[in-house]
């Protein structure tokens, strides 16, 4: 498995230091992150139900 960067708290901690700079390049990384990885929600969301199905298969 690869390795999953921490988005989420990487674009809050750019937010607390009104660093333009900075936060323009996390949200081009976030940007190409996204495109990579397509609707990461809806995977989650997938798996989620996979693993509820399995489990009550048992």
């Amino acid at each position: 498995m690869g390795v999953m960067m921490p988005y989420g708290a990487a674009i809050r901690e750019a937010l607390a230091s009104n660093d333009l700079t900075k936060m323009e390049a996390i949200a081009e990384q976030a940007k190409q992150t996204i495109k990579q990885q397509g609707d990461l929600t809806a995977a989650y969301l997938e798996l989620i139900e996979a693993i509820a199905a399995l489990k009550t298969k048992k």
